[in-house]
């Protein structure tokens, strides 16, 4: 019989949604550009564009101050609802599903949406920001091991590898799924 103390307790699991935009902060300058500038033009790396200090990051993460809503840009929780009416792009971030595997592991199905409006959704290199962001997402996140999180991947072997149109008009997004393996 397995010692108690060896079971997984998921000790990590609250954090999951934070860590993972931690390390968007220290790895991804276009993801945090397209969601800060409203613009056709958000893309570019110029003068009116430049990449944003950590600081300036951290203050498009929600904090709670529901009075403040709009000035957020990216969520802890999944599904947009309808406090939002500013003209933005939005990524929201959560685990949407934990399966114990066996005592010791687990499978995490984390949550990665992104909203635009429609109105600003279609950039000047003629690529939307959803599908952009989507794809940097992807990019910075897949195979990676991040702190408190585990090494996360895109693939169908079992719950992730899924990106879908969600929404509905005038936000309309990309949900995308990706899993890892959680030890406790």
């Amino acid at each position: 019989m397995p010692d108690y103390r060896s079971y997984n307790n998921f000790d990590t699991f609250p954090l999951t949604a934070y860590n993972v935009i931690a390390h968007l902060i220290e790895n991804n300058e276009l993801i945090w550009k397209l969601l800060k500038y409203d613009d056709a033009n958000a893309w570019k790396s110029d003068a009116e564009h430049p990449n944003l200090t950590k600081a300036e990051k951290g203050a498009l993460i929600y904090d709670g101050q529901f009075l403040k809503l709009n000035n957020y840009r990216v969520f802890l929780d999944i599904g947009q609802d309808q406090a939002f009416t500013k003209e933005a792009c939005i990524l929201r971030v959560s685990p949407v599903d934990l399966y114990a595997t066996n005592y010791v592991y687990g499978d995490l199905v984390l949550g990665l949406e992104v909203y635009c409006h429609y109105e600003i959704n279609t950039m000047s290199n003629y690529q939307t920001r959803t599908d952009k962001v989507t794809q940097q997402l992807i990019e910075t996140l897949n195979g990676v091991e991040i702190e408190g999180v585990g090494q996360l991947f895109f693939d169908r072997t079992r719950y992730g590898g899924k990106s879908s149109v969600i929404g509905q008009i005038p936000f309309k997004g990309r949900g995308t799924i990706m899993c890892n393996n959680v030890l406790g």
